[in-house]
Formats: structure tokens, C-alpha cells, sequence
């Protein structure tokens, strides 16, 4: 793993922000979309993401105890046959092209941003995949049912209890909803980039990157090339939770001082706080429900993979208030316990590559969105393996 291992994560913290940019870490071709400062993202953080059962807590439960022993974790492929395309079917028959956020709802259906197919597609409990909405090959920014609508480079999704899933669709500048009969509205943004606060169509985004959802309805947007974390209340009203609208940084503190740099990734816990993959400061941070703003755990503002993060993108929560990040340039999983104790979780680090298997054996693909199912699996969106792989504790 080279120099990179040497490095103590203790005195990275220190280094916080001091980064700079770590360039796209997203999926082939994505770089040059908005300010080229991105990455892939979008830990899609769901209901079933926000509770999932404390089975996949129990391993090293977030105590930080340096004597218990880790947990292993077993990596295979849920869904993808690894080449990209658009087909739908069963697990690794069904193809998808860098499939990005992931949402899982109460009844174990996942939901996927299939950002080059321009699809939100849909993988039963039995592993079924299909096309919940849009057209493969056809971007666009048409609401209606089903094949109807067109979404262009759809990135992040949530799920809320009702079955309504939430999409950040990133060239659009906006977020849209999902019925559970396929119909596609816009929910928030005008098309156009901006800052602009307000109700559904009059507010504005910058290339937003993902969407969580928290247990009273409100969603949360990782709104990247605008530095700031977003709100959207239940009734489609949209403010600045925290960061300085065009203005990136590394600052912690109250919520309307506190700067961000290309956050991608969101993700809230049942108590209402609020977690930021911070890209380019290669940080995550937490924003409490009083809207102080602080960085989590021990990790580092340089790249690297040191049990800190180089690259952070998707992001997830367990109920016992571990914090798990897709950190991407690495290819790495990462779990960051409440004690700020970072492991990681599967991958080698380093080149990108596949495989199944376990903790350092898996290999992954720029990895993004995280999401949990209430029986305690993790899954991933491994863009460019253009795969979904389920990682389970044994």
C-alpha cells in the first residue's frame, strides 16, 4: 500500500482542509460537468439507510475499544454483470452505466441512480432489477410517468416511508420526486443554477450531488458547486442549513459561518444530525440540529489512505451511530465510530480494481452511495465495475 499507510491519522487531523482539491473522483467522464472540482457521490440515504438494524453495528458497535476485535465483512455483487449498458433482469444479468445513489425502503426494494443511463431503476428483494423512470440514452428535464420523463445524470436518491423516492438530479440543478406509480414531478430548482432560497421551483442549486431524508420529511442536499448544505421541508420550501453560497472553504462554527468544499455526500441519523462528506477537504463533517458545524472523527485534509479519507463521497448511518463513507479515490469502505475511531470496512485501497470477497480481498471501483437495509447490510454503488455490491458483517 506504499508510503500512504505511514501516515498517522492522529496528526492528519491537524491537516483538515489544508488539502485542496481532489479533482473528479466520480465516474468516466463526469469531470468537466459544472466546476470540474467533483466528484461521484451520493450516498442515496434513505429511511431503511437511517434504521437499519443494529446486526451491522454489532461488529466493533462504535465503542472505539481497541480490544474488541474488528468485525469482518464479506463483499459480493448484489446486482451488474459489470459491462455497462441498460439491460434489466435478474442480479448479474441486468447491466447498469455508473450507477451512482442508492436508497433502500422499508421493504427491502433498492432504488438507483443510474447516472449515464439517465435512469432511476429499481432492484426487488429477490434481485430483480427494472426501470422505474426515464429512457436510457435520452437526457432531459421532463416530468411525467414512467419512460416519459427524462432526467439528466441523476445522482443521489432518497426513499421516504411512503414509498415517494427523491432523485438530485445534477445537470437539471434540481430534485425530483418519484410516486410509488411512477409518476416524476420537480419538486425544488428552476433548471438554472443558482443560490436563490424559496418554495419548489423559485430556489435554486449548483450541481447538487445527494439527498437524505430524516424521519419528519425533510430532505437534506449535498448542493456541491454551491459549497452548501441544503433543507427542503416536507412542503417543498428550501433554505441554507449551512456553508457561504459560492464561497469554499474550511471552517467550522455556526451554520451561516461554516464553509464547506464540494460537499457530495449527505446523510442524517434518527436524532437529527447531519452528516457531509466534504470532497475537497477530504473531511466529514457533522452539523448538529443547532446548526454548529465541527469535523468528525480522525480524518485528514490530504490525501491519502491512512484509517483517515481521501476522497469522501457516499455516505450512510447505522442506528447505533457509526457513520460509513464510500471513500472513493481510495476505493475503500471506511466506519467511522461515534468515538471518531475510522477503520476500514472492505477494499485493498489504492488501484482501482474487482472482487468479491472479504475485508482487504474485495476490491472496488471509485465507490459512492451508501445505503443500509433494516437487516443490517450495506450496499454499494460501485460506479465504475458498474455494479452493486452488498457487504454483510459475519
Amino acid at each position: 500500500m506504499g508510503t500512504a499507510l505511514a501516515l498517522d491519522a492522529a496528526a492528519l487531523l491537524s491537516a483538515c482542509g489544508g488539502g485542496g482539491g481532489g479533482g473528479d473522483s466520480g465516474g468516466t467522464g463526469m469531470s468537466g460537468s459544472g466546476s470540474g472540482s467533483g466528484s461521484v457521490s451520493g450516498s442515496g440515504s434513505s429511511s431503511a439507510s437511517s434504521s437499519a438494524s443494529s446486526s451491522a453495528s454489532s461488529s466493533g458497535s462504535g465503542s472505539g475499544s481497541a480490544s474488541a476485535a474488528p468485525p469482518v465483512w464479506a463483499v459480493a455483487t448484489w446486482a451488474g454483470s459489470g459491462t455497462s449498458g441498460a439491460d434489466n433482469g435478474m442480479g448479474a444479468t441486468a447491466t447498469f452505466n455508473i450507477p451512482y445513489g442508492l436508497a433502500i425502503d422499508a421493504t427491502g426494494n433498492v432504488y438507483v441512480g443510474d447516472s449515464y443511463n439517465h435512469l432511476i431503476r429499481k432492484i426487488s428483494p429477490t434481485g430483480v432489477v427494472s426501470t422505474l423512470a426515464g429512457t436510457a440514452g435520452m437526457p432531459g428535464g421532463v416530468d411525467g410517468s414512467g419512460q416519459t420523463a427524462r432526467f439528466y445524470y441523476p445522482r443521489g436518491v432518497a426513499v421516504d416511508t411512503s414509498g415517494h423516492v427523491y432523485v438530485v438530479d445534477y445537470y437539471n440543478h434540481s430534485i425530483r420526486k418519484i410516486t410509488p406509480a411512477g409518476v416524476v414531478s420537480t419538486l425544488a430548482g428552476t433548471g438554472a443554477s443558482g443560490t436563490l432560497n424559496g418554495t419548489g421551483k423559485t430556489a435554486q442549486f449548483n450541481y447538487p450531488s445527494d439527498v437524505a431524508i430524516d424521519t419528519n420529511g425533510n430532505l437534506y442536499v449535498a448542493d456541491t458547486h454551491n459549497h452548501l448544505t441544503r433543507q427542503i421541508t416536507p412542503a417543498g420550501v428550501v433554505t441554507t442549513l449551512a456553508g457561504m453560497g459560492g464561497t469554499s472553504g474550511y471552517v467550522e462554527g455556526t451554520a451561516a459561518t461554516a464553509q464547506f468544499h464540494s460537499p457530495y455526500g449527505v446523510a442524517v441519523d434518527p436524532s437529527g444530525h447531519v452528516y457531509v462528506a466534504d470532497q475537497d477537504n477530504h473531511c466529514i463533517r457533522k452539523i448538529t440540529p443547532a446548526g454548529v458545524v465541527t469535523t468528525l472523527g480522525v480524518l485528514e485534509g490530504i490525501i491519502g489512505y491512512a484509517d483517515g479519507t481521501s476522497s469522501p463521497s457516499g455516505i450512510a448511518t447505522d442506528p447505533s451511530g457509526n457513520v460509513y463513507v464510500a471513500d472513493t479515490i481510495n476505493n475503500l469502505i471506511r466506519k467511522i465510530s461515534p468515538a471518531g475511531v475510522v477503520r476500514t470496512v472492505a477494499g485493498l485501497g489504492g488501484s482501482p480494481s474487482f472482487a468479491d470477497g472479504t475485508g482487504a480481498a474485495a476490491q472496488f471501483n471509485n465507490p459512492a452511495g451508501l445505503a443500509f437495509d433494516t437487516s443490517g447490510h450495506l450496499y454499494v454503488a460501485d460506479q465504475d465495475n458498474h455494479r452493486i455490491r452488498k457487504i454483510t458483517s459475519i
